[in-house]
């Protein structure tokens, strides 16, 4: 596995073939924008935060958003906006001096901690970073959602030992929660450890009262393990073993099979928050929670409003043109003050010797906002 990251938060680009995994990050270059299938699919990283996020902002816009935080300096929103706005300036001391005051007034805020380390991650004080990034499971050492939080930020970061340790804290301080347990097999099979990967997702799939929004992704990612693994046996001419694994994947009944053009899976970092996956096809039809199948047979499952997901798209044929893969922030908690982080994996030719995954970390910051993450083309 190659992992490409680029700073604040980066596009990380993991190219999976034949199960090969390396877990060592590298810089990128410009012609390693792009990840190419053997079979016409290109794909494309575009943005990780909102289009809107980098307009210039005015002096007197500015202004306007320090006094908003002078009259209201307990406002978690005018706080937020100031500091981005500064970023959007240019002005990162100033934003990192901005972010430091409302961490005084705010301390057990999990946003403001990891803006912090994003600034400091920009200004190149790394340590410094890490320490902030730490920060969040420190201040709540028994909060599930921190260890989560800071899962997410170690993931694109591309320290997926770490993420896996925190993810772990997680699952420990809320065993039930069948998310996490999700999030956690991810990461397994992420850093190469198939067997534990493929027993986590085995056992959230046989939890038969659990909802099937999260038991159905768990079976397309323990389908895309088994396929692997047949896939392997019948190259060392193992016909028995291929055998008994394409009964076991047979028993799963994934709609299409484990033999994909394009696959998508969304998820995200915050508990109680409805985020949502676009996915527009070549004909500019938009398939998501209202539309859940595409005209030409790309489909949506599932729409999760309450928290992190997985949301799932599938095109088990892509017809010729651009696939566009957007996440919007349909709406966060009521009474609450939460930016939205999380990772879309583009899974190009799944189930395929020439099988690619590709990790796009993006970052919402309010309810209505939207991030185009990737295109995908078809020849």
């Amino acid at each position: 596995m190659k992992e490409i990251t680029q700073p604040l938060i980066g596009f990380i680009i993991v190219m999976v073939s034949a199960g090969a995994v390396a877990n060592e990050p590298v810089h990128p270059s410009p012609s390693a924008q792009s990840a190419s299938s053997g079979r016409g699919l290109t794909l494309t990283p575009v943005d990780q935060e909102p289009a809107d996020g980098r307009k210039a902002i005015t002096a007197a816009q500015l202004e306007k958003l320090r006094k908003a935080v002078r009259e209201k300096n307990q406002s978690r929103t005018k706080r937020f906006e100031l500091v981005r706005g500064l970023i959007r300036a240019g002005a990162v001391q100033e934003a990192v001096e901005a972010a430091q005051e409302w961490r005084k007034h705010d301390a057990y805020n999990l946003v403001v901690v990891r803006m912090l380390g994003d600034l400091y991650t920009e200004l190149g004080q790394t340590e410094k970073a890490q320490r902030i990034y730490s920060a969040v499971v420190e201040l709540l050492p028994t909060d599930a959602r921190a260890h989560r939080a800071l899962a997410t930020v170690l993931k694109q970061r591309g320290d997926l030992d770490g993420a896996y340790q925190r993810l772990m804290s997680a699952l420990t301080l809320q065993p039930k929660d069948a998310r996490i347990a999700f999030e956690l097999a991810d990461v397994a099979q992420r850093l190469g450890r198939l067997d534990e990967a493929q027993q986590r997702f085995e056992t959230i799939v046989g939890q038969s009262k659990l909802a099937a929004k999260i038991r159905y992704p768990a079976k397309q990612r323990l389908g895309q393990i088994l396929a692997t693994q047949r896939r392997l046996s019948a190259s060392e001419g193992n016909t028995a073993r291929s055998s008994a694994l394409k009964q076991q994947l047979a028993t799963l009944k994934l709609a299409g099979g484990v033999e994909n053009d394009i696959k998508v899976y969304l998820s995200w970092d915050t508990d109680r928050t409805d985020v949502d996956l676009w996915v527009t096809n070549p004909a500019g039809q938009k398939v998501f929670y209202k539309k859940k199948k595409g005209r030409f047979g790309g489909t949506l499952y599932d729409d999760v409003t309450n928290g992190y997901g997985p949301e799932s798209f599938t095109a088990r044929g892509a017809v010729s043109g651009m696939y566009t893969v957007q996440v919007n922030y349909f709406s966060g908690g009521r009474g609450t003050f939460k930016e939205a982080r999380g990772e879309v994996i583009v899974v190009l030719n799944e189930g395929r010797d020439s099988e690619e995954r590709v990790v796009l970390p993006y970052r919402l910051f309010r309810p209505g906002q939207t991030v185009t993450v990737a295109q995908v083309r078809a020849q």
